[in-house]
């Protein structure tokens, strides 16, 4: 009797399952989600933020593989600090421990 009050009770096969076949690698995929690669530039750009750009409306959220992740609110305040990207890179470059190439991306948070 697999259909029981309307509801399929059979096994999925694990290949159509999705993109986690068990939950071990979906656990790990989370976890992998919720880490964050620590950088000692990354923690300078945090601290020094406000007092460098006090009425930019983004703010550092993430460093990942060299990508500097800034967390705006919406999509055209996104727009609006992209046209901004070229005076942020020059000012991060004048901080201590600055990489020779700083790469930034946008992702949109709805309280930053």
């Amino acid at each position: 009797m697999p259909y029981e009050n309307g509801v399929n009770w059979e096994p999925i096969d694990p290949l159509k399952r999705g993109r986690h076949a068990t939950f071990a690698s979906a656990l790990e995929s989370a976890l992998g989600q919720l880490t964050t690669e620590r950088n000692a530039f990354f923690d300078t750009v945090c601290d020094h933020w406000r007092r460098l750009f006090p009425d930019l409306p983004a703010r550092p959220g993430r460093y990942s593989a060299g990508f500097i992740y800034l967390f705006v609110p919406n999509a055209p305040t996104s727009y609006l600090v992209r046209m901004k990207f070229n005076q942020i890179k020059r000012t991060l470059a004048t901080l201590p421990g600055a990489p020779k190439r700083i790469e930034l991306r946008l992702e949109i948070h709805g309280k930053c």
